[in-house]
């Protein structure tokens, strides 16, 4: 069976290229892009390293490869040929920060992002429907982005935490609740305080307290 390849330009913001293809024996040696790859294998199974640790495609998941991270690529069904379809999008279609979170964990457990890859993909084979096409990646990216939360990421609001610290240490000398605490610190409740407290100390605040 011979390599189909169809690969184009869509005149849609954010995307460099679209490729759909099957393959039978190929295998792409060590590579980076200068764009973010999403990737989805419709048939057979891919290995790939990533940034020297290996990886596999599974079914009804997306792959997310980031930019100017090396990468490769193989068959893991010698006999069955593999069938991809891939979106090559801008640079800037993420934050520069959340590369190393995606190098760390490129495979997308997450039904809605699956089939979103999906209607854009059904989008940009009819040249009339670029602007679904467009929403569709912009959609996309709300949906990626959870996934690419690191603790550096959620722990990272330092003055918030310093702030909290200082209301405490200034009132040392009254007695009040973690609720009052909460409320003069900008959270919404108690849990919110206490799970940002969390993430960002180790501990709680009743704990710290002590």
């Amino acid at each position: 069976m011979a390599d189909v390849i169809h690969a184009w330009h869509p005149d849609v913001p954010l995307v460099q290229e679209v490729l759909h293809a099957q393959f039978e024996h190929h295998a792409y040696p060590s590579h980076t892009h200068d764009s973010w790859t999403v990737l989805l294998v419709d048939q057979g199974t891919v290995t790939y390293d990533l940034d020297r640790h290996e990886h596999r495609t599974t079914n009804s998941t997306v792959t997310l490869l980031p930019p100017q991270v090396p990468h490769d690529g193989r068959s893991a069904t010698p006999d069955v040929p593999f069938r991809k379809r891939v979106l090559y999008l801008e640079p800037e279609w993420l934050p520069l920060g959340t590369v190393e979170a995606a190098a760390e964990a490129p495979t997308l457990f997450d039904p809605s992002v699956t089939s979103t890859v999906d209607q854009i993909h059904a989008a940009l084979n009819d040249p009339a429907d670029v602007l679904a096409a467009e929403c569709g990646v912009l959609a996309l990216r709300e949906l990626v982005q959870p996934h690419l939360k690191s603790p550096v990421d959620i722990a990272s609001d330092k003055p918030l935490a310093r702030r909290l610290r200082h209301l405490l240490d200034d009132r040392l000398d009254e007695t009040f609740t973690i609720a009052e605490a909460a409320a003069q610190s900008g959270f919404h409740d108690q849990s919110h305080l206490t799970r940002h407290f969390r993430r960002t100390l180790g501990t709680t605040p009743g704990v710290f307290a002590a």
